[in-house]
């Protein structure tokens, strides 16, 4: 380890003592320590920039080579300078400290890893595998998530979330599912929710989404490994398109999730009045509807909301974007403008071609919207919403016909649904979203290429076709493959939860289904569940969020070159 290697061991080490005694023994620690401790490890880590600087033998050469790690350096001191003056000199309030301790540690932590990676080469042997490097992206989010839900700040009672609570909540939230075993509208402090939220942005794109993003906006030269995960975990096959691809991503999130909080804004201010903290909610429930997440900051849910139309239709319309995936919106978008300009512009007409898989994810989201809709109504009219109008029924159903799929948030409660119901949204839940979007399941392309199949072999024909498009035989294995992990962990965890836990068939099958597709739903059984439980359903929701293709691709060896063929044997099927 180099020398000046030691200044970032030093500052992080500093940090986590001085996070130990002012979380543990607030007391009995001064301020003025903290203080002191703090500009030490401020020193530090400017010490390890300017010999690192010192280093190169010209200054133009570093910060070619390290624009990016210099930036986050000068963000970092001008933030950390900025905090101390007005935790110094001003009376503000417990959570503002709180963010900035959260602040501190994640930069510091980042340095740390990063240093590790590079001493003991990590970096080189993980991202040579993008879907390892994926699940361990992911992992390590949980991970610290699930330490930082621990701190006594985060949690409202007086005592902090014990572990097992912490990592299945931090799970929930980075696999943007929903499920929670404690109430987060009153359990959670605002240190706590500000924590949850930026889990649920992190693990709605990914956080090596937001590093190679990172990279690419500072025009930082990229290795054939780094591009060669980045186009695996956003679908792109061309690399040279990968700033794009990433651009329209991350900027597309962060508008639609701003447009939506408006609206919500104003849904929101009607009940809890025009300021700072309506305004948080909006942000909150913004982000975690396109993430797909569920996460709500009431302790009914969204139940307070059945009839109000700008929440419900807002919320629902901002999970249907989260749900089609990037893809599609952009092609949505590219033909929409060019009709614009068709008609406007006095130019040469040109013609957008909508894709084949575009048309096949909006025809099958209308198709089964209109479906579980239809159903939702017809099962629960006279039983769940029997009270409501004809007209907050109706939007009630079109609310759960939209959330149900991958979202997690409710407008009517569950613990009184029919079998048939439960049944049915199982099925739905199965299937989820669009691939590539924030939405979990199996999703809608693995259910077309599936069925297509079986529609093309009752037809005897050689190809498998959609929409006059055929479809390749290696798609179609992975379609397969897919849908078979899937019913596996759906069967592995039900019979794990059926030795574990006391409770109903159906409710530990909709919420095993729940957790793999990442929905959130629950008919209540979450809070109820026992250890052993939790771990098994933390699990689910793991794997159902980096998705079956990415563990049987980290899992599978190299493919060997050679020429061998095995001779062909006779096997009776049927």
């Amino acid at each position: 380890m180099r020398k000046r290697d030691y200044f970032v061991v030093m500052a992080f080490a500093l940090s986590l003592i001085l996070l130990f005694l002012q979380q543990f023994y607030p007391e009995n620690t001064p301020g003025i320590i903290i203080h002191t401790i703090d500009i030490i490890i401020l020193i530090a880590v400017l010490a390890e920039t300017f010999f690192a600087v010192k280093q190169e033998k010209y200054i133009r050469k570093y910060f070619q080579n390290n624009l990016p790690n210099f930036l986050a350096i000068v963000i970092f001191a001008s933030v950390f300078i900025t905090f101390k003056i007005q935790i110094g000199f001003k009376n503000i309030s417990e959570e503002l400290s709180i963010v900035f301790d959260i602040f501190k540690n994640i930069f510091l932590f980042g340095k740390i890893i990063r240093l590790i990676s590079k001493r003991a080469g990590l970096t080189a042997k993980i991202i040579s595998n993008p879907a390892r490097t994926l699940i361990i992206s992911f992992f390590m989010v949980i991970i610290i998530g699930s330490f930082l839900l621990m701190l006594p700040a985060a949690s409202a009672k007086d005592s902090p979330l014990n572990f097992l609570t912490a990592l299945f909540t931090s799970a929930s939230a980075v696999c943007v599912t929903g499920l929670s075993v404690i109430d987060v509208s009153s359990e959670l402090t605002i240190a706590g929710k500000f924590i949850l939220i930026v889990l649920i942005q992190v693990g709605g794109l990914g956080i090596m989404v937001f590093s190679f993003f990172g990279m690419l906006a500072f025009r930082k030269k990229m290795t054939v490994s780094e591009k060669l995960t980045i186009s695996y975990m956003v679908s792109e096959d061309d690399m040279s398109n990968l700033f794009k691809t990433l651009r329209v991503i991350v900027l597309s999130t962060f508008f639609i999730e701003a447009l939506s909080a408006v609206f919500l804004f104003i849904g929101f201010s009607r009940i809890l009045g025009f300021n700072l903290k309506t305004l948080g909610f909006a942000l909150f429930h913004a982000i975690s509807a396109f993430c797909n997440a569920g996460f709500a900051l009431f302790s009914n849910n969204l139940e307070s909301f059945t009839s109000d139309i700008i929440i419900s239709l807002t919320i629902g319309f901002t999970i249907i974007l989260g749900g089609i995936s990037f893809a599609v919106i952009y092609d949505v978008l590219a033909k929409v403008r060019t009709d614009i300009k068709n008609t406007f512009l006095k130019k040469k007409k040109t013609d957008y071609l909508i894709s084949v898989n575009t048309k096949m994810i909006l025809s099958l989201t209308v198709f089964i919207l209109f479906i579980s809709f239809a159903l939702f109504y017809l099962l629960e009219h006279r039983n769940t919403m029997k009270e409501m109008s004809l007209g907050t029924q109706y939007l009630a159903s079109l609310f759960q016909a939209i959330t149900l799929r991958t979202a997690g948030f409710s407008t009517v409660s569950f613990l009184n649904l029919t079998n048939a119901t439960l049944l049915f949204m199982i099925f739905i839940m199965f299937m989820g979203g669009a691939a590539g979007s924030t939405a979990g399941g199996i999703k809608l392309n693995t259910i077309a290429v599936v069925f297509a199949f079986f529609k093309s072999f009752l037809k005897n024909q050689k190809t498998v076709v959609i929409k006059n498009v055929s479809v390749p035989e290696e798609q179609v294995k992975k379609a397969f493959l897919i849908f078979g992990f899937g019913l596996a962990a759906i069967s592995v965890g039900i019979f794990l939860l059926t030795i574990t836990e006391s409770l109903p068939f159906l409710a530990l099958l909709f919420e095993t289904v729940s957790a793999f597709a990442t929905v959130g739903l629950s008919t209540g059984i979450t809070s109820a569940l026992s250890p052993a439980g939790k771990i098994v359903i933390i699990i689910l929701m793991f794997i159902g969020r980096v998705g079956p293709l990415t563990f049987l691709t980290a899992a599978g060896k190299k493919q060997k070159n050679d020429d061998i063929e095995y001779p062909y044997g006779n096997i009776a099927i049927g």
